[in-house]
């Protein structure tokens, strides 16, 4: 035996937020990028067509 607490079971409502929460992390993470991109662009450092304009369709 360990000495580990039993986890509790996982309710729908509780796997729901944690996938949301993880959601919002990735589209803020997508966010901070696009707008990164864009200030390197507007800089002259990327061209148009680098590096992720082909995903953006």
């Amino acid at each position: 035996m360990t000495d580990e607490p039993a986890q509790q079971p996982r309710t729908a409502e509780s796997m729901v937020a944690g996938l949301q929460d993880q959601i919002d992390k990735l589209t803020s993470t997508l966010e901070y990028h696009q707008r990164l991109f864009e200030r390197l662009r507007a800089q002259g450092v990327l061209t148009a067509g680098e590096p992720d304009d082909e995903r953006a369709s």
